[in-house]
């Protein structure tokens, strides 16, 4: 179980982060929209640690 869980928090990490690079590759300018995914992503990610709590 602890292992599935440490698991998806990277995968959640890993997530998160592409869609950072995703959105900077797309659009430079957009840097408010990324800074933004990080934050959902950290929510995300917080979300599922307290779940395998």
């Amino acid at each position: 179980i602890i292992v599935s869980c440490i698991a998806g928090i990277f995968a959640c990490i890993a997530d998160a982060v592409m869609s950072v690079v995703a959105l900077i590759a797309d659009c430079l300018e957009c840097i408010v929209a990324a800074i933004a995914g990080v934050f959902t992503g950290i929510a995300d990610c917080i979300t599922a640690i307290l779940c395998c709590g």
